[in-house]
């Protein structure tokens, strides 16, 4: 992706951004320890946050089972 949801363009902060939400949402999908899986959804969550009001990405959390 290398524009926002309005049409911008991607800064490097942006990008590494979402490469964190994107390997966030990769993990809570993995097998972990349950302390850790609690954290890495709390991070998700925040994470979320973040992208969704730089437009950088829009779902909802709900939707994704993890």
């Amino acid at each position: 992706m290398s524009t926002d949801l309005l049409g911008r363009e991607l800064t490097g902060p942006e990008e590494r951004l979402l490469g964190v939400y994107a390997s966030l949402k990769e993990l809570c999908g993995e097998d972990l320890p349950p302390v850790a899986h609690a954290n890495v959804r709390a991070a998700l969550a925040l994470m979320h946050n973040v992208v969704n009001s730089l437009a950088l990405d829009y779902e909802h959390l709900t939707d994704y089972d993890c």
